[in-house]
């Protein structure tokens, strides 16, 4: 079985990262914290979880962890400033942010009745598909969509892509999250062309629906 992402593969049976088809040399471990990430993605995982899974039993300094990604990062090029796969969720943990092959150009698909759905968030300053999972827009640069803004919290909100529908959910944030002008409380549901804001950023989200497709589910 392989994982892939971007021109990377991992192969789960030989336990080689590979770059087409040359070997990418990873430690042991480091290769296990791959899989983990690569596996779960695009799920943020704890600190204590992932070293438990690398160590378990076994007491292990924090700095050992964070040794395995920044070694991970450099394998594969991910910049932590601006990272493309591996994302440090802040004071929590690590996810891995690419959606897995077969993703769209401008959208990511999903099979649903009816036709193929991709969904795509646009604001004044920038455009970015949304796949199947978690999102998080906020301030901290490791946040999946960043907005540099006045208002807009660290960890400010999270749109999660799941079965053909997307829903927003704030996170705690200071000034609150808008879908038009009502407040979002609780999980609240999608819909093209909903303008959400987030502190002073007004972001669209277009829904693209093609009838009679039928494709199966993909990311």
């Amino acid at each position: 079985m392989r994982l892939r992402f971007g021109p990377y593969s991992l192969d789960l049976e030989s336990r080689l990262l590979l770059r087409g088809d040359d070997v990418v040399h990873l430690s042991p471990k480091s290769f296990e914290l791959l899989s983990i990430l690569l596996s779960q993605r695009p799920k943020a995982l704890s600190k204590n979880d992932l070293q438990e899974r690398l160590w378990p039993d076994t007491f292990v300094v924090e700095k050992n962890l964070a040794n395995l990604i920044g070694e991970i990062r450099d394998a594969i090029g991910d910049d932590p400033g601006n990272p493309r796969f591996i994302r440090t969720v802040h004071r929590f943990g690590y996810a891995f942010r690419e959606a897995e092959p077969g993703a769209a150009a401008v959208g990511t698909r999903a099979a649903i009745r009816g036709g193929e759905v991709t969904f795509q968030l646009k604001w004044p300053s920038g455009r970015t598909p949304l796949g199947e999972g978690e999102h998080v827009l906020g301030r901290d640069p490791d946040a999946a969509i960043f907005l540099d803004s006045p208002g807009v919290s660290r960890r400010h909100a999270a749109i999660k892509i799941s079965a053909g529908r997307a829903t927003i959910e704030d996170l705690g944030s200071k000034n609150g999250t808008f879908v038009g002008d009502q407040r979002v409380a609780g999980v609240k549901a999608l819909g093209d062309g909903d303008v959400i804001g987030v502190g002073s950023e007004r972001l669209t989200l277009k829904v693209f629906q093609t009838p009679d497709s039928t494709l199966t589910e993909q990311d």
